[in-house]
């Protein structure tokens, strides 16, 4: 079956790192990088959110409480496009990658309470950058110039297993037990442009771990109009730490030992109205007080509160006999504001997003998803850097029946 081949890649997927997005970003130098809002190519077209958006054919993983609807054993993948303009006073330059961005697993267990259980491995943060600054000393300087250029790589992913259930035969309610692991990797490079002078490298890992778990709940369908609500928590994750400065002579080993990272929980709350099961509407908003993020009991005075407010429409025609391929496929749009968790020279760095996306039938239930993302962030001002960026987001969502068995 279809399923039990993604089922296999999930295993091993589960040992290694491979799933971690490449942005290329300068910001991602702060805190733990850029924020993972959703995997899928279904949730970046219409906003990245859907937090009170119950649905069969798709799976979300900002909700556990949205699967309770879902009839039929489902996998869902998708691989990621980014590419990013970055501009820094008249300077300016392109950079872009692709990645496998996780798989995730959910399957019913009992339609009449609601019970479905999900499980699957999904980046929650990713960190990649490259910044290359020409130094020139004084004159009067025995240093001469050189090039110091910073990269980073690495992020957070995060195993999850959870399940929902139907509270008073209603409201809807999910959980899931989280795991966290991953490796950022910051280097510091010091090149000297006279012959025979020596560089140096500064290396820095962090190699986070712990538990944590995400909890959801969904309102029951009031004439098209629910609410959502969801919680992310994340204990203070162990994080092993080694500090290396090499050059030409010798290598030597600075700090090695283990602290924790704190990680500030998130709160994700929504709004979603259902017009003649064709028309979907969506509103939500997200808080993160990244001010109180810590790590060795440090906090950060780059990192403040992070708020992000998306809207999101989906437009799904209805399964009827007859229906042609184009009247099957689902249109998606979506826009976005965030006020992000950067505070860097000043300046709040924020970003706009624009979102699209459209779903092609492979089959009754099974279907291939384009998400897509336009956004700009930052600014020139304050020696800052103006990032404006696209994601194609491509995505399989997958549906067969299980444990039923067959006549002879």
């Amino acid at each position: 079956m279809i399923i039990k081949f993604f089922f296999k890649i999930l295993l091993a997927l589960s040992v290694s790192v491979p799933i971690l997005a490449q942005s290329n970003s300068a910001y991602t130098r702060k805190g733990i990088g850029d924020l993972v809002y959703s995997f899928s190519a279904r949730r970046q077209g219409m906003g990245q959110l859907g937090v009170a958006v119950p649905d069969a054919d798709f799976i979300s993983t900002i909700n556990p409480a949205s699967w309770y609807i879902i009839k039929r054993t489902r996998a869902e993948f998708s691989l990621e496009y980014s590419g990013i303009s970055a501009s820094a006073n008249s300077l300016n330059k392109f950079y872009s990658d692709a990645n496998f961005n996780g798989v995730v697993f959910a399957f019913p267990i009992s339609s009449l309470y609601g019970i479905s259980g999900g499980f699957g491995i999904v980046p929650y943060s990713n960190v990649s950058y490259e910044v290359v600054e020409n130094i020139e000393p004084p004159p009067s300087s025995v240093i001469g110039n050189y090039t110091l250029n910073l990269k980073g790589s690495g992020g957070i992913s995060k195993i999850f297993v959870g399940t929902s259930y139907l509270l008073f035969g209603s409201f809807a309610a999910g959980a899931s037990f989280d795991y966290y692991f991953g490796n950022i990797n910051y280097t510091e490079t010091i090149e000297f442009g006279r012959i025979g002078r020596l560089g140096s490298i500064f290396t820095k890992q962090y190699s986070p771990k712990g538990f944590g778990g995400t909890f959801g709940i969904i309102s029951p369908d009031i004439s098209g109009l629910r609410f959502g609500l969801s919680l992310n928590i994340i204990s203070s994750l162990s994080t092993d730490t080694i500090a290396i400065s090499a050059s030409t002579l010798d290598t030597d080993t600075l700090s090695f030992g283990n602290v924790n990272m704190d990680i500030p929980y998130r709160l994700n709350a929504g709004l979603s109205y259902n017009l003649n099961k064709k028309f979907l509407f969506t509103l939500d908003y997200v808080f993160q007080p990244w001010s109180s993020y810590k790590l060795n009991g440090l906090t950060s005075n780059e990192l403040v509160d992070l708020h992000k407010i998306s809207t999101g429409f989906e437009f799904r025609p209805l399964q009827e006999p007859g229906s042609t391929f184009w009247e099957q496929i689902f249109f998606r749009l979506g826009f976005g504001f965030e006020k992000s968790q950067y505070y860097l020279n000043g300046e709040n760095i924020q970003q706009v997003s624009v979102f699209g996306g459209f779903s092609i039938p492979l089959s009754i239930e099974n279907t291939l998803d384009i998400g897509m993302q336009f956004a700009t962030r930052g600014t020139t001002k304050s020696s800052l850097v103006k990032e404006d960026m696209v994601k194609l987001n491509i995505g399989l969502s997958l549906g067969e029946i299980w444990f039923i068995r067959e006549e002879k």
